[in-house]
């Protein structure tokens, strides 16, 4: 069992391997810290293509 606060999940070993691709890139620490960094950086892309369509919609 994990300690508390954390989860264990299982992944494909592709996905693996694109999250030790982002250890590597990113320079993180620890698996957790590269889904951490992934997340934050998918988060930032979503709400930046938000912003975008909100700007496009505001133009017209």
């Amino acid at each position: 069992m994990p300690p508390d606060g954390y989860r264990t999940i299982t992944v494909s070993d592709e996905v693996f391997q694109q999250v030790l691709a982002v250890m590597t890139e990113y320079e993180c620490e620890s698996v957790a810290d590269a889904v951490a960094t992934t997340s934050a950086i998918a988060l930032n892309r979503d709400e930046a293509e938000l912003a975008q369509i909100l700007a496009d919609q505001v133009a017209e």
